[in-house]
């Protein structure tokens, strides 16, 4: 018998040639990591001489001067304070209409999707100035809770939209089965559904996190007082009035990104979860 050679699709040096080519995309996505965290260390002198190499004598002079002198410290414990109620608001928001839309039958069902899609297509920039008029309307300007409600405004139709399509592929037979032994919609949703739905819910949390801690329109809009001002908004200001340097400018920026990236570090495993929950059905 003749045993036909196996024909692979690509041969050694192409594969050789598309690992080297993935090598230099992560070396790239690297290189501007590398540039804020090497600029941070520099003094104001070195870097017009060297902003490309390691700096030849680390400083911290650079975070000192961000976090007191520019109050990033003060304004990380706000944006400590105000994400994580958020984050919290926007989950409840989210699983509940998820469920809503993916589980319970109601006439407008399909109609109220329909628009809560809609409102995903619409820039923040867009909606910015409309959503502050009505926070100062409800005599939330310059709290924690009018821009907590913003953000949880702008983001919850997108949660709401995963929720709904991550319910809608579970399996009716739960709902029923907790119906027979006289579960409360909302006794389903807490003790059944939520508990099934967890990854996706940790993934969610992760995402909303993420785009509170780094939102700025809203916040710009919102806390007009100084006090209050979430970090992201700091460093925006901070630059806006002061002129920063850039080893200073890159302080700032690794002090505002430690924080979601021990959250993404300690939760990724999360994000794989929810990602591949549902792809493969028993």
């Amino acid at each position: 018998m003749i045993r036909s050679k196996q024909v692979t699709p690509f041969g050694p040096f192409a594969r050789l040639g598309v690992q080297a080519f993935m090598v230099i995309l992560v070396l790239a996505s690297l290189l501007p990591l590398y540039n804020v965290l090497s600029a941070s260390f520099k003094s104001i002198e070195e870097y017009p001489s060297n902003p490309i190499m390691l700096p030849q004598v680390p400083i911290l002079d650079n975070y000192q001067y961000a976090a007191f002198s520019g109050h990033l410290l003060r304004f990380t414990l706000n944006s400590l304070v105000y994400v994580p109620i958020g984050v919290a608001l926007y989950i409840v928001v989210c699983v509940m209409a998820g469920y809503a839309f993916g589980k319970m039958r109601f006439a407008l069902n399909k109609p109220l999707f329909l628009l809560v899609l809609f409102m995903t297509i619409f820039p923040q920039l867009l909606l910015a100035t409309q959503v502050s008029k009505l926070i100062s309307i409800m005599h939330l300007t310059n709290t924690g809770f009018g821009v907590v409600l913003a953000w949880v405004a702008y983001f919850a139709p997108f949660g709401t939209y995963i929720m709904t399509t991550y319910f809608a592929d579970m399996p009716y037979e739960f709902v029923e089965a907790a119906r027979i032994d006289g579960a409360s919609p909302i006794r389903i949703l807490v003790s059944v559904m939520a508990p099934l739905a967890l990854p996706m819910v940790a993934t969610l949390a992760i995402i909303g996190f993420q785009s509170m801690w780094n939102e700025l329109p809203f916040s710009m809009l919102i806390l007009q007082n100084e006090s209050l001002r979430t970090v992201t908004l700091g460093i925006a200001v901070l630059r806006g009035q002061y002129g920063l340097r850039v080893p200073i400018l890159s302080a700032a920026l690794v002090i505002a990104m430690v924080v979601p990236l021990i959250i993404f570090l300690l939760f990724q495993r999360y994000i794989t979860l929810g990602v591949t929950a549902g792809a493969v059905k028993g």
